[in-house]
């Protein structure tokens, strides 16, 4: 049986396998979305005048991948109706503008599901990646729905 090579001297990773893979994990962020930080209306958010929207723009477009996580749906009763509470995985690249709990993701094109196209999702966490090049948003979408009486 021959030595182990000496402590520091293996390689784990080659040389520019970061670089090289990068693209793969970059091509799998089919969708566009955007993101903004909201206001109440009539709010004047820092660095805003009367005339401006009441949001913060944080990205008007950047590549994602949208996921709903159907394990997390739940029905809560609210006082005249019920919600359901769906739970989704937005991927973007880790160089994105970082979003904060309460911030808004907007699907604007996602083909890998259409039906998640302009859904606003609201960010509850922000995660590590699944790659070394994404940073994955946990967000919350609210359906509301009538009791039927």
């Amino acid at each position: 049986m021959s030595p182990l090579p000496a402590r520091g001297k293996l390689k784990v990773l080659p040389d520019n396998w970061s670089a090289h893979h990068q693209p793969t994990a970059y091509g799998f962020l089919t969708g566009d979305c955007m993101a903004f930080t909201p206001g109440e209306p009539g709010d004047i958010l820092p660095g805003q005048t009367v005339t401006d929207p009441t949001y913060i723009s944080k990205w008007e477009h950047a590549p994602c991948s949208a996921q709903f996580l159907t394990q997390s749906t739940r029905p809560v009763t609210v006082a005249d109706g019920v919600e359901m509470i769906a739970s989704h995985r937005i991927s973007v690249p880790i160089a994105s503008t970082w979003l904060h709990y309460r911030d808004v993701i907007v699907i604007l094109d996602n083909p890998d599901d259409p039906d998640l196209n302009g859904r606003e999702l609201t960010v509850l966490v922000a995660e590590s990646g699944t790659t070394n090049w994404t940073r994955d948003y946990l967000c919350q979408d609210v359906n509301s729905q009538e009791v039927a009486a």
